[in-house]
């Protein structure tokens, strides 16, 4: 069985590993979905994982599970949502959006609800298997103990309190409770976690952090799983967030406050007072200690830590008995709304039956902005290779992490001449050439898979034309509306031309096509970097003039820098890009005047000849 692991939110790591293990378990293939954003926190990366929705339609799975609301219709695979919590009381819990084939719910309660929904809708079914992110409940509800042991012994404290109010700014506690959470701390010297979900308000966020730096036991937690930190309190501070019902699971008490839950079954109030009295009095007499036996059999019944097993085993079932859907079938106005979520699917689809291989290439220099996104963005090579300059920025680091790429460090001397050398460590003949601030689209992917394998290719060389990326906006104009640059070639009919040491050419030796779809090229984060490299391109260029026997004369000063900037904000319409516009067309004139600044300077520095 195939699977595609679908997550939209960090918090969805810790409901799919117990999946993973299982299928790990029964020798399923798997392969995690994440979006662009959550490359740096995703715990997997040894694991095969992906950020493009055409990786998904390739995969071709089985299965699909969603800790989430969403998923694309298009992909094959039965569409399975699981659930990212146990709040069946906030907004949308119920809400049927007919994304999904089957509902996989945690107990009684919300087996009963879906089961009156189905019978509304009739296109989905619903089974009840419990909560994977729980399994740990039955298997390691003890793991946990030496590290709770070794922070009250730390900090002197018997108790250790969890605050983890929800996101939501019209539920959330956290701006109300700042206050009461450093009165509770002085007060009674528990300790207090401070533990806020992935979408909180960056304003709440630094206001906790400061609170944290200021009076020791209360700790502001960055990890991302809950569930460590609710294994170790003793009490849980909350509001609306679904994160009570898995405490409550456990057998400990919680107060929260202003929940808009109608069943309410422990300590809620709805004014935003006399916490500490609170916490005091659940923790020594427990008072609502008989009522959590009915959210536990209503909610989640199930304590044997197999709820990831039953979710494998009735999907398997599932499919055995219905099949494997192609799409789901929806509206126009869903469809409409799930390609701008996750964009169109990719038409005219790679069959996948592959011939040729293709060695990705990278050179670099402290790209650690850039290598981990660039490395999972040609994942999709056959190999991987990364010639680095010594870099001390973390990407040395970095590329080691992956599990394909292949580094090789060496001096850098000149683009061509560190191209060439890397272009020659490439195993396969067709060879992709990126630099490490451009990505490919999905729809690029796809050209290049299919180009590659194409009966009678006539074409040694391709050219991919580039969107500039001013910061994360489009520049449209400026001299990069026709920028292209050779990208895709097979390297036993090209080679670099040793006249050029920067924006170096390659020489083909037979036809050479452009590729439809473009690349993107992210090469200007911020001023500073954007003018440090034009200073460098500029340097670099009077290195190769220079070794030309060329010269600098004063109107290459005032006339060079000033034509290539009206060329490129007048004739070129970087006037039409706004303020990006005279930005970067200013910035390219820089590099024009550093170009002969350094040419005078390094004639200057010739020994002057004999008589």
């Amino acid at each position: 069985m195939k699977v595609i692991l679908f997550c939209q939110n960090a918090y969805a790591f810790g409901i799919m590993a117990p999946i993973r293990d299982v299928l790990v378990a029964d020798s399923h293939e798997f392969l995690w979905y994440i979006p662009k954003k959550l490359v740096n926190v995703f715990p997997n990366k040894k694991e095969n994982f992906t950020t493009s929705i055409l990786d998904l339609q390739l995969y071709k799975s089985d299965v699909i599970y969603v800790p989430g609301n969403e998923v694309p219709y298009y992909l094959r695979g039965l569409k399975v949502q699981i659930f990212h919590g146990l709040a069946g009381e906030k907004k949308g819990h119920f809400h049927i959006r007919n994304y999904f084939d089957l509902y996989l719910t945690q107990g009684p309660y919300f087996t009963k609800r879906f089961n009156q929904l189905k019978a509304k809708y009739q296109d989905f079914d619903v089974i009840e298997t419990g909560w994977p992110k729980l399994d740990i409940y039955g298997k390691n509800a003890k793991s946990f103990e030496k590290d709770k042991e070794n922070i009250s012994k730390l900090y002197g404290a018997d108790k250790i309190v969890l605050f983890a109010p929800t996101f939501s700014p019209r539920l959330t506690s956290a701006p109300h409770l700042l206050s009461e959470i450093e009165q509770l701390a002085l007060n009674t010297g528990f300790v207090v976690f401070v533990k806020f979900h992935d979408l909180m308000d960056e304003k709440w966020i630094t206001a906790y952090k400061n609170l944290s730096h200021r009076i020791p036991n209360i700790i502001f937690q960055e990890e991302k799983n809950i569930i460590k930190f609710l294994l170790i309190a003793d009490i849980l501070i909350s509001d609306t967030s679904s994160v009570i019902y898995e405490f409550l699971l456990l057998g400990k008490p919680v107060v929260s406050f202003r929940n808009i839950s109608g069943n309410i079954h422990w300590d809620d109030s709805r004014a935003y007072a006399q916490l500490t009295e609170k916490v005091v009095e659940n923790l020594e007499n427990d008072p609502f200690k008989s009522e959590r036996d009915l959210i536990n059999q209503e909610f989640h019944p199930y304590t044997d830590g197999k709820s990831a097993h039953r979710m494998v085993e009735v999907v398997e079932a599932y499919i055995q008995k219905n099949g494997v859907p192609a799409s789901r079938d929806l509206s126009l106005p869903r469809k409409l709304k799930i390609n701008n979520m996750f964009g169109k699917p990719v038409l005219d689809l790679w069959s996948g039956k592959k011939k040729n291989k293709i060695t990705a290439l990278l050179i670099t220099l402290n790209e650690i902005n850039n290598i981990e996104a660039v490395l999972e963005n040609i994942g999709f090579a056959d190999e991987i290779i990364v010639v680095d300059s010594y870099s001390t920025d973390g990407t040395v680091e970095k590329v080691n992490e992956h599990k394909k790429a292949k580094l090789i460090q060496r001096p850098f001397k000149n683009y061509t001449d560190q191209k060439s050398f890397t272009m020659n460590q490439a195993t396969n003949d067709w060879v992709l050439f990126m630099d490490a601030d451009e990505r490919l689209t999905d729809t690029l992917k796809n050209e290049i898979l299919k180009t590659v394998n194409s009966e009678g290719l006539e074409s040694v060389a391709f050219m991919f034309l580039r969107t500039f990326m001013f910061k994360n906006k489009v520049l449209r104009f400026s001299g990069w509306q026709s920028d292209k640059n050779y990208r895709l070639f097979r390297k036993s009919r090209v080679y670099f031309d040793n006249d050029r040491i920067v924006h170096e050419t390659l020489v083909v030796n037979g036809k050479s096509g452009i590729m439809k779809n473009k690349l993107i090229h992210y090469s200007y984060s911020d001023y500073e970097d954007y003018k440090g490299k034009m200073v460098k391109y500029g340097q670099m260029k009077a290195i190769e003039e220079h070794q030309k026997n060329k010269k600098a004369y004063p109107y290459h000063f005032i006339f060079r820098p000033l034509y290539k900037f009206i060329n490129h904000y007048i004739l070129r319409l970087g006037i039409l890009d706004g303020r990006k516009g005279i930005t970067i067309c200013y910035l390219n004139a820089l590099g024009v005047y550093s170009r002969y600044k350094e040419l005078k300077r390094l004639r200057a520095l010739e020994k002057p000849s004999s008589s």
